[in-house]
C-alpha cells in the first residue's frame, strides 16, 4: 500500500527549481486553483483566521500566535502528516482567497473530514462551489476517497447550502450539528466519474 502522501521535503528534493512548494503542481477549476501554502503565506491564513466576518458562521476569530502558527505549519502543511491535507485557494489573479483541506484521514473506511472557508469578501462569486468541486474530484479520483463529511453549525445556512448544491445529504439521525455527508457513489451519480488525474504536492503516490 503506498503512501498517501509524500513530505514535501522529499518533493523539493526532487524539484530543485520550483521557487515555491507546489507552485508547479495544483488542482486547476474553472476559477481558482489550489495547493498548499509556502511558509511566507502563513501571514495570510492567520489574517484569514482571524477575520471577524469570514470566521463568524464557524464560532467567530481565532487569533494564530506566530510560535503556534509556525508549529501548525510543520504539523498541516511541512512535512505535514499523513492524515490531514491543506491547501490555499486562488482566484484566476493569484491572490489568495481562502483554505480547503481534509482531515483524519481514515484509511480503512477511505474517509476524511472536509474544511473550507473563503474570505468573506471573495464571497458570491462562486469560487467556493469551484474550488469544493475541484479538491472532491482529486479526492474521490487520485487520492482514492470513499466518504467526505462535515459537521456544520445549525446556524450556518450558508455553509449548508454551498454542501447541499454539490451534493452532500444531511444525516437525520444526528440533531446537535448539520452533519453533512458525500459519498463516492452520490458524487458519480451527478458528475460521473472523477476521472482527471490531479497533481498535487500532498499526493505524490498519485502524480502522473
Amino acid at each position: 500500500m503506498p503512501r498517501l502522501f509524500t513530505p514535501f521535503r522529499q518533493r523539493n528534493e526532487r524539484k530543485k527549481d520550483t521557487q515555491h512548494i507546489g507552485q508547479a503542481e495544483e488542482l486547476r477549476g474553472e476559477r481558482v486553483y489550489i495547493r498548499p501554502p509556502c511558509f511566507e503565506e502563513l501571514s495570510f491564513i492567520r489574517a484569514l483566521w482571524a477575520d471577524p466576518e469570514t470566521m463568524e458562521p464557524v464560532g467567530g476569530p481565532h487569533h494564530l500566535p506566530e510560535a503556534r502558527a509556525k508549529t501548525w505549519f510543520a504539523s498541516m502543511v511541512d512535512p505535514g502528516n499523513l492524515t490531514n491535507c491543506y491547501c490555499l485557494i486562488f482566484n484566476q489573479e493569484n491572490i489568495p482567497i481562502g483554505e480547503i483541506s481534509f482531515q483524519r484521514w481514515n484509511q480503512r473506511e477511505r474517509s476524511a473530514e472536509l474544511n473550507i472557508k473563503v474570505l468573506a469578501k471573495y464571497r458570491s462569486n462562486g469560487y467556493g462551489m469551484d474550488a469544493l468541486r475541484t479538491f472532491i474530484a482529486w479526492f474521490f479520483g487520485p487520492v482514492g476517497g470513499g466518504m467526505m463529511t462535515d459537521n456544520v453549525a445549525l446556524d450556518n445556512q450558508r455553509g449548508q447550502q454551498l454542501l447541499l448544491t454539490l451534493g452532500f445529504e444531511r444525516d437525520a439521525d444526528i440533531s446537535d450539528v448539520c452533519m453533512l455527508l458525500i459519498t463516492k457513489q452520490i458524487f458519480i451519480s451527478k458528475y460521473g466519474e472523477p476521472t482527471k488525474c490531479f497533481a498535487v504536492d500532498r499526493a505524490g503516490a498519485y502524480l502522473r
